[in-house]
């Protein structure tokens, strides 16, 4: 194709259209920029993480002592500080978003706590934490030193380095390889993006292609040929002619007196099936386990409980897991001292689905009457901290108390005497 071109462009130097030929030549061709190497130029990427990170920051973190028998909430230093600011720089939801999209665009994500330590009147030491700071280094070691305490070496930006034992950090993770200590996606601990970043080269030269193919169909119709050489002011001339021809025509009809030929070019614009840009879309979807309804806001209850447990569940187990195991120490930890974090499903149930719901919470009393009608976006009111049990439902504690009066009282005749 490109030799074909270039013998016209030869073929018609004398007739002065080369330029016209050239401009033909060029918009012919589909010349497309590179995506880049970087995946997180594109808003595909951006959304299907930021849609997760908004999720993760509805969560609700709370100290607590878990108990064989019960799970009591406390009011210490680390439920205060999730309760409004982990930071004096970020919400909790700020810091929960910043989290997750730390941990999802570099694989890991290091959160530094600050605490200073207080001794009680038995003796003990204890951590009281005064801010969660999640940072975000230009690259990491880890690795331990003589005595076996592990260390984590971080650069900033700005060239400097710091030191912290990997005892004093929480350290997230997303995917992960072979690499027994690392993540990342790849055996090396490092994000492997080359399907991710093949697809989204096609999907960018598609979009750039549909472009090209509007502006050149808007650009040239087609080709006015004069048989004869004639000067360039004549070959001017002859064009604005046939234009005024065109223009004045009202039955799409022109009329030709001129010693040329005019060649139409069907510029037509490229159509993309719809099946083609969906399966791009998804493949890059997939990879953050967000379906299409979920990106766009438009699911049901059960697209959403998927969204849940593909994307949601993991990082709120993680957190409980490496928050726990980093901010209580061994001894804390033996006596039922936990993170948990706390994720309302109930906010995306249809209105039926809350409607059952609400019936089920008050025949077993599960939920108070403030909290059904916070389901529905009523305020509370005065009284509606109580709860309603259907007397069809008997605590369990009393069970066989419950069944021994019953055969008791349907062994006795009605003058309290025994039938037998």
């Amino acid at each position: 194709m490109l030799k074909f071109f270039s013998t016209l462009l030869t073929k018609y130097q004398k007739h002065r259209n080369d330029q016209l030929m050239t401009s033909i030549y060029t918009g012919n061709i589909a010349v497309m920029k590179q995506f880049g190497r970087d995946i997180y130029l594109s808003d595909l990427v951006n959304n299907c993480i930021n849609r997760v990170a908004k999720e993760v920051g509805k969560i609700k973190i709370v100290s607590v002592i878990d108990t064989n028998d019960a799970v009591q909430p406390q009011n210490d230093d680390i439920s205060r500080l999730f309760r409004f600011r982990p930071n004096p720089l970020q919400t909790t939801k700020d810091f929960l978003e910043c989290v997750q999209w730390l941990k999802m665009k570099t694989r890991h994500c290091w959160i530094f706590p600050e605490w200073y330590e207080i001794t009680d009147n038995k003796g003990a030491v204890h951590r009281y934490y005064t801010a969660m700071y999640p940072l975000n280094p230009q690259s990491v070691e880890m690795g331990p030193v003589d005595d076996g305490t592990w260390y984590v070496k971080f650069w900033w930006h700005d060239g400097t380095t710091d030191t912290v034992p990997l005892g004093d950090l929480i350290h997230l993770c997303w995917r992960r390889g072979t690499n027994t200590i690392l993540c990342g996606g790849d055996d090396l601990g490092l994000a492997d993006d080359r399907d991710t970043l093949q697809t989204l080269s096609v999907l960018d030269e598609a979009k750039q292609g549909v472009a090209k193919s509007i502006i050149s169909a808007l650009q040239i119709r087609g080709v006015l040929i004069n048989k004869t050489v004639i000067a360039n002011d004549k070959l001017q001339k002859s064009m604005e002619d046939f234009e005024s021809h065109i223009h004045q025509s009202k039955s799409g009809v022109v009329a030709m007196d001129l010693a040329g030929e005019y060649v139409p070019i069907n510029n037509a614009v490229p159509v993309i099936p719809e099946t083609t840009l969906n399966f791009l879309k998804s493949d890059i979807r997939e990879k953050y386990g967000i379906s299409e309804a979920v990106l766009s806001g438009d699911y049901t209850g059960d697209q959403q409980d998927a969204f849940y447990q593909s994307c949601v569940e993991e990082s709120i187990i993680e957190i409980e897991q490496a928050f726990s195991a980093a901010l209580f120490t061994q001894r804390e930890q033996d006596v039922g001292h936990r993170v948990r974090c706390y994720y309302n499903q109930l906010s995306h149930l249809s209105t039926n689905g809350k409607i059952e719901l609400a019936k089920i919470a008050h025949d077993t009393g599960v939920l108070t009457l403030n909290q059904i009608g916070a389901m529905f976006g009523m305020p509370p009111f005065e009284g509606g901290d109580r709860r309603l049990q259907s007397l069809n439902y008997v605590n369990q504690n009393l069970v066989d108390s419950y069944q021994l009066y019953l055969n008791t009282k349907g062994g006795e005749k009605s003058d309290g005497k025994s039938k037998d």
